[in-house]
């Protein structure tokens, strides 16, 4: 039986946070489990609200809250896994965003693929829910559809903690303070981190059956949104690259894909009349330039922003 700390960082989501609490206290398990919160909204603490709320009125699983006073997701995932693995026996640490809901086979399902692929990091799939109509321009926009990899198995990286189980020994080896305070606002800091356990040998699976639902909200389905997306994710893969790498080898690495990227996002627009195929075209080029700016140290903070209640 494993141990597991769920843990999720919130800020200015209390809504998002009651669901996805309530989806874990509907979870279906045969393992320990204990919820750990932290809250980075210092001035509201709405996220502490919430998890002394759910305490005091009988919550299923053991329920803690912490206040992270300085803004940054890094600083708030490190401050989960710092307490996570604080606590005796812990043997995995999962993480799930305060805008998602867990099935109820979710934990075990990530837990089987872990020991089934003797994996230090498991990943799983990723489905959408619109908070609002979905706009018909936007329907086949990558970015909003499920993030699903067809079958379960080994894979060379995951590179998100929107839903991931950690081994709590690959955590320890890994070091304090594991994901990179540098990019608090950014974004990133999930992808940098897995990609250094990789770099570092660390094994990785993925569970199609560790489903979560994220709830999207109508702020999110906007042409600018999903451009400036687009440029964030250029520019914090190459953040990554560049750590890793170094910052000629990676501009060496993505400058034919950067070229390619801006000819189809300034000519391709100009060639359909239909808006979704227009936005997604233009996207590489805000993509391409992401790359640029972050081969170059400009940073763009997109997390500065709160979207959905």
């Amino acid at each position: 039986m494993a141990n597991v700390v769920i843990c999720i960082a919130t800020c200015n989501r209390p809504q998002g946070l009651r669901r996805t609490l309530a989806s874990l206290a509907a979870l279906e398990t045969r393992h320990r489990i204990d919820v750990l919160v932290a809250d980075n909204d210092a001035r509201e603490q709405q996220g502490l609200a919430v998890v002394e709320a759910l305490a005091t009125s009988g919550y299923r699983w053991p329920i803690e809250a912490l206040l992270v006073r300085e803004r940054g997701i890094p600083l708030v995932r490190n401050a989960l896994v710092e307490a996570a693995l604080a606590r005796p026996g812990v043997t995995h640490v999962a993480m799930m965003d305060d805008d998602e809901a867990a099935c109820p086979g979710w934990i075990d399902a990530l837990v089987t693929a872990a020991d089934r692929w003797d994996a230090d990091v498991v990943g799983g799939a990723v489905l959408r829910e619109m908070d609002s109509p979905l706009p018909a321009w936007a329907s086949r926009h990558p970015l909003l559809q499920p993030k699903r990899r067809d079958k379960s198995g080994p894979v060379a990286l995951v590179d998100s903690t929107a839903n991931v189980l950690m081994s709590a020994n690959a955590l320890r080896r890994i070091g304090a303070r594991p994901f990179d305070e540098r990019m608090a606002l950014t974004g990133g800091s999930d992808k940098q981190l897995f990609t250094r356990m990789q770099r570092a040998g660390f094994r990785f699976a993925w569970s199609e059956e560790a489903l979560v639902t994220e709830l999207i909200p109508a702020s999110r389905v906007t042409a600018k949104w999903l451009l400036m997306r687009g440029y964030r994710v250029g520019m914090t893969d190459m953040i990554v690259a560049r750590t890793h790498g170094g910052a000629l080898r990676a501009a060496l690495s993505e400058s034919p894909r950067i070229a390619v990227g801006f000819l189809v996002g300034a000519v391709g627009p100009l060639t359909t009349l239909d808006r979704g195929k227009r936005v997604e075209r233009l996207g590489k080029l805000y993509r391409a330039a992401g790359k640029i700016a972050g081969l170059t140290g400009i940073h763009y903070e997109e997390y500065r922003k709160v979207h959905g209640a």
